[in-house]
C-alpha cells in the first residue's frame, strides 16, 4: 500500500526554505486530517513571491537566512517531498521555532528536493490538498527515484564493506569509506584506530601502538 501524497502551498521563498531544509515548518491556516501523520507533502510553490517574506528570513527578528531572488526561485511547480513528523496548533507547541507562527504549523522531515521542478497548479493556501493524478505520477515517479539511487549507494558501501572484512561503522563520520591506492575499501585498525588495507597485494599494516620508541 502506498503512502499517500498531499498538496501542501508555500509562497516564494518559504517553498525555497522548506527545499533546502532551512525551515522545519510549514504554517497553515486550518490543522490538517488526523491521519496526516507519516504520510508525505508535495510542496508546491505558489504563483507568488512575497519580498516581505524574504526580508523577514534576513532580518534579527527572523531566522536570519538570505534567500534567492525571486527572479531564481520557480512558481507554480512542486520543488520538494518531505515525510509529516508532527503537527502543532497555536499556542500549544512542544516545538519551538522562529518558522512557527501558526495557527497550525505541520512539522516535516526526510526532505527530498525534486531535480527539476514538477509543473503544478497551485491549491488552497490555508490546508492540505489533493494533488492532480498526473501530477503525482511525476512527482512519485522522481522522488521514487531519488530515494532508490540513495538506497542503491547504501547497498553497495554495505556489500564492499563486506567483502573488505570491515563490521557496520558506528557513526556517519566513520561511515565515510576510504579507498587505498589498490581501489580496496579501508578499515580501522581496531588497535592503534588507523586506516589499514586488508588487501593481500599491499604492505602489511603495522601497528603504531605495537612499536616501541
Amino acid at each position: 500500500m502506498r503512502v499517500p501524497i498531499f498538496g501542501v502551498t508555500a509562497p516564494q521563498p518559504w517553498a525555497w526554505s522548506l527545499q533546502v531544509r532551512n525551515a522545519p515548518v510549514l504554517n497553515l491556516y486550518r490543522a490538517p486530517p488526523t491521519d496526516v501523520m507519516g504520510a508525505y507533502v508535495a510542496v508546491c510553490a505558489a504563483a507568488e513571491y512575497v519580498p516581505e517574506l524574504k526580508g523577514w528570513m534576513a532580518s534579527p527578528s527572523g531566522p536570519g537566512v538570505s534567500a534567492p531572488p525571486a527572479d531564481e526561485l520557480p512558481t507554480c511547480a512542486v520543488v520538494a517531498v518531505a515525510r509529516v513528523a508532527a503537527v502543532s496548533l497555536w499556542p500549544d507547541s512542544s516545538r519551538q521555532s522562529r518558522w512557527y507562527v501558526g495557527p497550525a504549523g505541520v512539522w516535516l522531515e526526510d526532505v527530498v528536493a525534486l531535480p527539476e521542478p514538477v509543473a503544478c497548479e497551485p491549491g488552497p493556501a490555508d490546508t492540505l490538498w489533493e494533488v492532480p493524478a498526473q501530477v503525482l505520477a511525476r512527482v512519485r515517479l522522481a522522488f521514487g527515484s531519488l530515494v532508490g539511487e540513495d538506497q542503491a549507494r547504501w547497498e553497495a558501501y554495505e556489500a564492499l564493506a563486506a567483502r573488505s572484512g570491515g563490521r557496520a561503522p558506528a557513526s556517519l563520520k566513520d561511515r565515510v569509506l576510504r579507498k587505498c591506492t589498490c581501489r580496496r575499501a579501508m578499515t580501522p585498525c581496531r588497535t592503534c584506530r588507523v586506516w589499514r588495507c586488508t588487501a593481500p597485494e599491499c604492505p602489511p599494516h603495522t601497528c603504531a601502538m605495537g612499536v616501541s620508541p
